[in-house]
């Protein structure tokens, strides 16, 4: 449910100097909670890990068939594939803990 952000509440972020980022970030978590930015990072991170999977599988993919694999692009696959794994096992993990909201209250 998203919270509105009040004046003093602004007024003292911009105070604090913020980038850009941070401040939208923190904007963000005042208006939805600091769980709702929790797993935003989180599905952002699941899904930037499962980018460069994608992208490590096509080269190898690609090395394979004409032949020049070479043992540090299986490496390579196989860390980004572990990322990703460990990427939606905590996202897993942290939905599972939040409770859950009818999606007509969000």
């Amino acid at each position: 449910m998203r919270r509105p952000v009040t004046t003093a509440q602004l007024n003292d972020l911009h105070a604090r100097g913020l980038t850009d980022r941070q401040f939208r970030r923190e904007v963000y978590a005042l208006e939805h909670g600091t769980d709702a930015l929790r797993l935003l990072d989180l599905q952002n991170r699941r899904d930037v890990t499962a980018g460069l999977c994608k992208q490590a599988l096509v080269a190898a993919r690609l090395r394979l068939r004409d032949g020049s694999l070479q043992p540090y692009q299986l490496r390579t696959l196989t860390q980004a594939f572990q990322q990703w794994q460990a990427a939606v096992s905590e996202l897993a993990e942290f939905q599972s803990r939040r409770p859950s909201v009818p999606a007509a209250a969000e």
